[in-house]
């Protein structure tokens, strides 16, 4: 078996390089970069390479020639100039207030005045970036390249305290436009961040920013595409294949359904999570890596709250204007899934210009219900999905009754007051959580030729034909199964159908009553 290091975690360009870990090459994009435009910013999901691919732009622009051999960059004929970099990082600021974000720009802006000799002055914080910029071009006798990485980060920690988030894009928005009033003395400028809010709201000043985050030519900047694995990661998967007792073959289908699935274009390649594949290569074993690292709690808390139907939300089409700001959240999840990476694309339609969106990859479909359910069912995720345990074996086992007499206990626990939704979509959203995470094949709003059957679910001996009605009858909910021949699509399948008919009331938020029919 031989021997990789992969690089998880490390986002540095000279660290990977100078300590043999395997580097997937993406410097090609470097010479389209500064071959086509000065001022650039990219929009990507954490853990996507965003820093390492800032990283690898610093080491190009400080002239560092010897850490690009037999790279696809070093076939250019460049001169390698050293020119002088300002990298502005934010992906560790203390979000909890302004003064935490003022403390980080005061440490680089105090780094490049020591650096350039720029004099102690009491100026603001965008006309200390402006002097450093000139100081830096006047010394040198080089243009300054500017690298911003995690522009956003204090804008996303604070999207739930209006007030907060007013003071960070109030402070960032003229530091960010110093970029325009120091255009003289600047070479290049790259911004990359999760997020992308509106250039009237964060980026107005900057007129000339040519954002590439939904570009066909820079989809794959940062990610791994399929052919980049099996060229470049050959010996991972093969010493993976022998770690989980698997072919190569059947790793590769593994790895594909586990971790695959981004697309930032319609025409984009399937790009792989890097972060969750490195680590799959560097552990020799499968788990939802990615998912380990964190989560935007205020993200489901606003799913929870909106009403917003999920398997509507998970099979969804968007135009270009929700795909592209952020800044809608609150009225629009779309925009902020996408982003964050729990939306990609999956198809386009032409005649309305809207994308097709999905879910990416089973790593991020378990991941997204798990961290759902204890939001919804305000309780700790080990005690929900204890409960996921036992609703498994009752659908199963095909004892449906117990499913519902669970269930029914299961959502006695929850607080009335915890959903501001409309009750018959929270109840079929928390249903639609639970057979989710049961790992059952699950239908919502089930076409047939006579109407749309509320919930199918399917398991190998078993399936179940759920319609649900708000305070109504359960009888009026079976009357409805058997008057438009819901069970018809599934006459010739030799599973057993249970068809039930369930009541559910707005004033309990519970299960009333049910009618369970077996055919």
């Amino acid at each position: 078996m031989s021997t990789l290091k992969f690089p998880v975690g490390i986002e540095t360009f000279s660290v990977v390089r100078e300590e043999g870990f395997v580097y997937v090459d993406k410097t090609g994009f470097i010479h389209e970069l500064i071959s086509g435009g000065k001022y650039y910013f990219l929009s990507r999901p954490r853990r996507f390479g965003k820093s390492l691919f800032i990283s690898t732009l610093q080491s190009f622009f400080e002239g560092r020639r010897d850490l690009f051999d037999d790279l696809a960059i070093s076939s250019y004929p460049y001169d390698w100039e050293q020119y002088p970099v300002m990298r502005l990082n934010l992906v560790n600021v203390n979000t909890s207030s302004l003064d935490g974000l003022r403390s980080t720009l005061d440490a680089h802006l105090a780094e490049w005045e020591a650096r350039y000799d720029v004099e102690e002055n009491q100026f603001d914080y965008p006309q200390r970036f402006y002097r450093c910029i000139k100081r830096a071009f006047e010394k040198t006798g080089k243009k300054v390249v500017v690298l911003i990485d995690e522009y956003d980060k204090p804008l996303v920690a604070s999207l739930q305290n209006e007030s907060l988030n007013r003071q960070f894009r109030d402070f960032l928005k003229p530091i960010y436009g110093t970029l325009k009033a120091a255009d003289a003395y600047i070479r290049f400028a790259f911004i990359s961040g999760v997020s992308r809010f509106s250039r009237m709201s964060i980026f107005s000043d900057i007129n000339n920013l040519t954002d590439i985050s939904l570009s066909e030519k820079y989809a794959a900047i940062c990610g791994i595409t399929e052919e980049e694995m099996k060229t470049q990661c050959d010996a991972g998967i093969n010493n993976l294949a022998l770690s989980i007792g698997r072919d190569y073959d059947s790793t590769l289908q593994v790895l594909k359904r586990q971790y695959d699935g981004y697309h930032f274009t319609p025409g984009c390649p399937d790009i792989y999570n890097p972060f969750s594949l490195f680590s799959a290569f560097e552990l020799k074993t499968l788990d939802n890596f990615w998912f380990a690292t964190g989560t935007p709690t205020f993200l489901v808390r606003a799913l929870r709250d909106s009403d917003v139907y999920l398997p509507d939300l998970l099979h969804d089409e968007a135009d270009i204007t929700e795909l592209s700001d952020i800044d809608s959240y609150r009225t629009s999840s779309i925009g902020l899934l996408f982003q964050t990476g729990y939306l990609t694309i999956k198809g386009y339609n032409p005649d309305y210009e809207t994308y097709i969106l999905g879910l990416p990859n089973v790593e991020v479909s378990t991941g997204f219900f798990k961290d759902l359910l204890p939001e919804y069912m305000d309780m700790p995720k080990g005690k929900s999905l204890k409960e996921i345990r036992a609703f498994i074996k009752d659908v199963r086992d095909g004892n449906p009754e117990s499913f519902l007499v669970r269930l029914r206990s299961f959502l006695a626990d929850i607080p009335y007051e915890l959903s501001k939704c409309k009750p018959e979509i929270y109840f079929e959203n928390n249903l639609y959580i639970i057979f989710k995470l049961m790992g059952f094949l699950v239908y919502s709003e089930y076409r047939t030729a006579s109407g749309r059957i509320d919930l199918v679910v399917e398991t190998d001996r078993f399936r179940y034909v759920m319609e649900l009605k708000l305070n109504d009858t359960a009888e009026n909910a079976m009357n409805q199964i058997d008057s438009k021949d819901y069970l018809f699509p599934f006459l010739c399948d030799g599973r057993k159908t249970f068809k039930m008919g369930v009541s559910f009331s707005s004033k309990t938020r519970n299960i009333d009553r049910w009618i369970i029919k077996e055919s």
